[in-house]
């Protein structure tokens, strides 16, 4: 669940508002500044936002996360089955006979 990305820029240097650049300002403000080519991990708590708490640090107790988000990057990454006849569709149909826990339930 861990996204890893290297920066290739100062936060202040970004004119987009992205994962990396929230996970850059949570680094900010818990002391561990990114320099251009370090990596920041992160997981997605909620995409639909636009700030920092978008996303929490590797390094902070995760309790939850967004669901639809990692569902649909684990579609896109399964598309490596398409040469075996299996589909976006397939993948979704798939997924949907599972019911979506939250990660205290598996403490």
């Amino acid at each position: 669940m861990v996204i890893t990305n290297r920066v290739s820029k100062k936060r202040e240097d970004y004119t987009q508002s992205t994962r990396s650049v929230a996970a850059l300002e949570r680094a900010v403000d818990m002391g561990l500044a990114r320099a251009p080519g370090q990596s920041v991990s992160y997981a997605v708590v909620d995409d639909a936002k636009q700030s920092r708490e978008r996303v929490m640090l590797a390094s902070e107790e995760l309790d939850e996360y967004d669901v639809g988000f990692y569902r649909e990057v684990l579609v896109r990454a399964a598309s490596v089955l398409s040469p075996l006849g299996w589909r976006a569709s397939d993948i979704e149909e798939e997924l949907g006979q599972y019911t979506e826990s939250s990660l205290a339930s598996f403490g």
